[in-house]
Formats: C-alpha cells, sequence, structure tokens
C-alpha cells in the first residue's frame, strides 16, 4: 500500500479527542503527544468512510459556494502574474526613467 503524507488544519478540541483516542488504541511513550497520530487518524478516517459509505452517518449538506474553486485559482494566478510583469517592467525602465527625470531638469533649467 502507498502511502502519501497528508497535511491539515485541526482544532485544538479535535487534536486532543484524537490524542486520547489513540492514546489508549497506539501508545508510544517516544512522541511528544503519546500515540501514533498516524495509525490512530487512518483508522478514524477508515471508520468515517465505511460509516458513510453503508449510510449509518449522513454529512450535512456543505454550504453554499460562491466561488468555483479554480476561479480562485485563476484569479490568483492573474493577479501574481500582473505582480510579477510590473516589478519586471519598473526594474528594466529604472535607467530610463532616471535618464527622463535628469532630462526634464536639464530642460526645466534651461527654459527658466
Amino acid at each position: 500500500m502507498a502511502s502519501t503524507s497528508l497535511t491539515f488544519r485541526c482544532p485544538d478540541e479535535m487534536l486532543e479527542a484524537i490524542d486520547n483516542l489513540g492514546k489508549e488504541r497506539y501508545p508510544a511513550a517516544n512522541t511528544k503527544h503519546g500515540c501514533d497520530r498516524s495509525k490512530t487518524l487512518i483508522d478514524i478516517m477508515r471508520a468515517g468512510i465505511e460509516a458513510l459509505s453503508d449510510g449509518s452517518v449522513v454529512l450535512p449538506a456543505p454550504a453554499e459556494v460562491r466561488q468555483h474553486p479554480s476561479e480562485v485559482r485563476q484569479n490568483l494566478s492573474d493577479s501574481l502574474l500582473e505582480a510579477r510583469i510590473t516589478e519586471i517592467v519598473e526594474r528594466k525602465t529604472e535607467r530610463l526613467q532616471t535618464a527622463l527625470a535628469e532630462l526634464s531638469e536639464l530642460v526645466g533649467e534651461s527654459v527658466a
């Protein structure tokens, strides 16, 4: 069986409940939380998937989504691209802007 790492945010109360269950099922004295969280979470997920699959547990309907995830990614991508382009253009035209400012000062002094 292949294994992949999974990272997610977890409320403190839920993490405490996971650790309490883990201490009963998979105690491990050499971890700071006193249990094998991976094995505990795998058991919890298997039980949850089984309960959802056989219909004994039903998840509430998800909240209404205002934006499609791909739109969010596209907007982020577009804004990051625009910021990068602006940065490059400013860096590449810096000498030209300086030269124009100096020329403007020279022209302004000769007219006065």
